[in-house]
């Protein structure tokens, strides 16, 4: 795709799938604006290496992940305090985001604590798997990993969010 215009149009039709995903790596709105804008940026220097234009969407996603990792380099962790428990740092409620609000309404807050109770790499493998409907060879592309490594932490997660949830499997959980 080396018409600037039409690698552009293309993109766009992916554009609320890589907000989400940034979304739910940044954990907020203005961060998420920033990763996206990285995002944007690097595939449109980087369109020429796009080998295969029918996978655009896993290659964005995995831009929004490197894009997203990138930001956090050099970052301090952020104090989280814990009470009882839980973390007090976590925002539950309208947001002044209208797609997070409907996705909030559309999970139940059993389920997003169940996500969030998750390592980072279980979370994004089954956001990937079962919101964005990605496959798993996608997925590894995505995450740069073996699909041994995406089947694993795909089967751990659902285990680990069901064993939370007190049911036995979540798969197909969106």
């Amino acid at each position: 795709m080396e018409d600037e215009q039409t690698f552009l149009d293309c993109v766009s039709v992916h554009a609320p799938s890589l907000r989400r995903f940034a979304r739910r790596l940044t954990g907020n709105l203005a961060d998420a604006e920033d990763v996206m804008q990285d995002t944007l940026m690097r595939a449109l220097e980087k369109r020429g290496e796009l080998r295969e234009p029918g996978r655009l969407r896993a290659w964005l996603l995995a831009i929004v992940r490197t894009c997203w990792l990138n930001s956090r380099r050099g970052l301090r962790s952020k104090l989280e305090v814990l009470c009882e428990g839980q973390c007090s740092g976590v925002e539950r409620g309208p947001r002044g985001d209208l797609e997070r609000e409907i996705l909030d309404r559309s999970l139940t807050d059993d389920l997003l604590q169940a996500l969030e109770g998750l390592p980072r790499e279980w979370r994004e493998a089954l956001w990937l798997r079962e919101v964005e409907d990605l496959s798993y060879e996608e997925i590894a592309r995505v995450l740069d990993c073996p699909l041994g490594t995406v089947r694993s932490r795909l089967a751990r997660a659902r285990a680990a969010a069901a064993a939370c949830l007190g049911k036995g499997d979540i798969h197909g959980m969106s």
